[in-house]
């Protein structure tokens, strides 16, 4: 008779992921991004972003495995001339010198998943550009604000326009989490004046979540009025018990007073809009692009649109990842990342406040109204083509450093050699 009491070999607990599971890697990696190195936080989030259960003991051991180090031990490791190098090809990408000594230390953490002190990048900038911190100092008049004391994520999310790419002929939509600040979408458009394109984007958003905010906020553009008719629309349908004078789906505010997503755009501009906008006006500049011959037009039509949406999409994904400094005297989430007050609202005392709806419905909507084809600068026709081309060219990674070389390689094949 066999004396064994557990034969299946199995106990009370769950299975624990191996260092090199391919989901795990990629969130550790995410978090390291971010610059989240408590391993308690990191256990939090794994269960609220990924449903894995794991300790704070195992994630060290999975975190070193994986050589996800903190910062004093990584410095020292790289030693001077490696760790020196990274800062100053990181400064290389700020031409307009916006970039302070946080945003450098946190955009090597983001691009290259290295971890250096905060003193090292100080000296290193000091060292190599000292102007450029006279330059960065604060001037801009300060508006009166009252404090917020949000309930929890998605109680009300702010969207907005961005106009300083209009001079290059590339508008910005973006709308952000009110409590948490995380921007949840960020769209280069061809126009955000227009109401058909705002509205839609406010539907990619509710199919992505699932369901809409309690309330959302603009400014009072014009562009604004169909979104503010298909929120109390929605809101009806699907939760009707909501009184609409008592809790407006939509609020217009004056733009100074929709400081959710106001905030945001000093720091797109001066972290990425600036710098966008040299780069394009050197190809402009060195005689590569004139916008008035009309294949030139079409061609940068594609291909820059391409190019920002992927670097927009980056810049959001670093800033939603970026630590927040803490404020012991500010109501709401601080002393995290903005991805992680967003994940895990408990920690700062919020909740989730997203109201469900049926996204078969949202996804029918967005069909009659003409689909991602609203959203697209060039023609169906034309888009095929070039993607053809540019597939040819077997190019590795578009960037704001190389994209005027691919323009000038890709225009002759697009329209002949007669063309140039």
């Amino acid at each position: 008779m066999s004396r064994n009491v557990n034969p299946s070999g199995k106990n009370q607990y769950n299975p624990v992921l191996k260092f090199d599971d391919e989901k795990l890697v990629a969130a550790l990696r995410s978090y390291h991004r971010e610059q989240l190195t408590s391993n308690t936080k990191i256990s939090a989030r794994l269960l609220s972003d990924h449903g894995i259960q794991m300790s704070d003991s195992t994630v060290k051991r999975r975190r070193k495995r994986l050589g996800l180090t903190g910062s004093g031990v990584t410095t020292t490791a790289l030693g001077q001339d490696i760790a020196e190098q990274l800062v100053l090809e990181q400064m290389d990408q700020d031409p307009a010198k916006r970039h302070g000594v946080r945003t450098i230390q946190a955009k090597i953490a983001f691009n290259k998943e290295i971890h250096l002190k905060r003193d090292f990048v100080s000296a290193v900038m000091h060292e190599h550009d000292s102007d450029g911190f006279a330059g960065r100092d604060p001037t801009c008049k300060k508006i009166r604000r009252d404090p917020k004391f949000p309930i929890g994520i998605h109680e009300r999310w702010a969207g907005d326009g961005h106009d300083k790419l209009y001079k290059i002929g590339y508008p910005l939509w973006a709308v952000v989490d009110d409590a948490t600040g995380k921007w949840l979408g960020a769209w280069i458009v061809p126009s955000n004046r227009m109401g058909e394109i705002v509205a839609y984007l406010f539907l990619c958003l509710v199919e992505k979540f699932g369901g809409m905010p309690l309330q959302f906020t603009t400014d009072c553009g014009s562009e604004t009025t169909k979104l503010f008719g298909l929120a109390n629309a929605l809101r009806n349908i699907f939760h009707p018990e909501y009184d609409l004078e008592e809790l407006p789906a939509h609020v217009y505010l004056r733009s100074v007073h929709n400081i959710s997503i106001e905030r945001q755009w000093l720091r797109l501009r001066l972290d990425w809009g600036d710098n966008v906008v040299m780069f394009f006006n050197k190809g402009v500049e060195d005689g590569v692009y004139n916008a008035q011959i009309p294949q030139q037009y079409e061609l940068c039509q594609w291909l820059w649109p391409m190019l920002l949406r992927t670097e927009l999409q980056k810049f959001v994904d670093f800033r939603n990842g970026a630590r927040v400094r803490l404020d012991k005297t500010k109501p709401g989430p601080s002393g995290m990342s903005r991805n992680e007050a967003f994940s895990l609202p408990e920690n700062w005392g919020g909740r989730d406040c997203l109201l469900p709806v049926d996204t078969e419905v949202i996804r029918a909507i967005k069909e009659h109204m003409g689909g991602d084809a609203l959203l697209e600068f060039t023609s169906a026709e034309f888009s095929a083509r070039a993607q053809e081309v540019y597939d040819s060219l077997k190019i590795v990674n578009l960037s704001l450093e190389n994209v005027w070389g691919v323009f000038t390689a890709m225009y002759p094949l697009l329209y002949g050699a007669e063309a140039l």
